[in-house]
């Protein structure tokens, strides 16, 4: 009977530490993209390159990539685009907005075809697009 209880106690150890393994894990408080302010020209075609870096609860900071959930976005793509590794390609002459976005919680982010759920949070830059 007693190595039944004992049993069921660490079982239920087990469950409860399962469902809590993210708590306590510091998340993401401020995203911060560099360059602020990138210019490139059209032709030739010149790439700048964007990093995100994450500022935590706990504060430290660290660059953060795809694998940490990181997406990134032109606000406009008919004048620029940017990849999946934050590097920004003009196509026409204009100005947009390049942002990154992130889980803020990135101790749940798993790579195989699930989604991180966890709220988001977004860093901006500019790019100015020359025609020379």
């Amino acid at each position: 009977m007693k190595f039944r209880a004992l049993h069921v106690l660490c079982i239920c150890v087990l469950a409860a530490a399962w469902i809590a393994c993210g708590a306590g894990h510091p998340t993401i408080t401020h995203l911060t993209v560099a360059p602020q302010m990138g210019t490139a020209p059209v032709s030739p075609p010149t790439d700048v390159q964007y990093t995100a870096t994450a500022t935590f609860s706990n504060n430290t900071n660290r660059e953060l990539s795809v694998a940490d959930g990181l997406t990134w976005s032109s606000s406009n793509t008919s004048i620029a685009t940017i990849s999946d590794n934050g590097s920004a390609t003009c196509i026409a002459v204009g100005q947009v907005t390049i942002t990154a976005k992130a889980p803020t919680e990135l101790n749940i982010t798993v790579n195989n075809g699930i989604d991180n759920t966890s709220p988001k949070i977004t860093g901006t830059a500019q790019l100015t697009c020359n025609a020379m």
